[in-house]
């Protein structure tokens, strides 16, 4: 038992790429918050605060184990500069349903790709510049896009796709 708490609720963790940390969301404090605990189990996890009062989920380690891109209930992308503490909204759905805005990071780490629905209920994929704080639309909307996948030279994107989902 990596945490041994009782009365609190912990979920989704997740191993860092360099298998240094574990990070995992708590209500410790109350509301959720995103803890970082070191494998080991040695010494207390740091504790950083969402802002937002509700249920985090689905935390996506960045390539170079410096950032975590999670999801919350509202529908909206986040992702956390741990060097910061500081979490920022990539993205807010506008539907819910699959797919979901699950990120996919680039190999490094300054991208983050992810899906999500358009006006037309289609899905399109997007990246997001970490740099820049501006994401872009990269396909046309015109068939339901998901599942963005790096190549391990950050190249390419792959995604799934489909002109007959209705």
């Amino acid at each position: 038992n990596l945490t041994n708490t009782l009365g609190v609720m912990e979920r989704s963790p997740a191993w860092s790429p360099d298998g240094a940390s574990v990070a995992y969301f708590s209500d410790e404090s109350g509301e959720y918050a995103l803890h970082i605990a070191p494998q080991d189990g040695r010494s207390a996890p740091r504790k950083i605060a969402l802002g937002e009062p509700t249920i985090y989920r689905a935390p996506r380690w960045s390539p170079d184990s410096k950032k975590i891109a999670f999801m919350d209930v509202h529908l909206s992308l986040w992702y956390v500069d741990l060097d910061s503490g500081k979490p920022v909204r990539v993205a807010k759905d506008r539907y819910y349903g699959l797919p979901e805005l699950g990120a996919s990071w680039s190999p490094d780490s300054k991208w983050l790709a992810y899906a999500s629905r358009l006006d037309n209920y289609m899905s399109a994929v997007h990246v997001y510049s970490l740099a820049d704080g501006k994401a872009t639309q990269v396909t046309d909307g015109m068939s339901d896009a998901a599942d963005p996948a790096w190549d391990r030279s950050g190249k390419y994107l792959f995604f799934t796709a489909s002109t007959d989902s209705g």
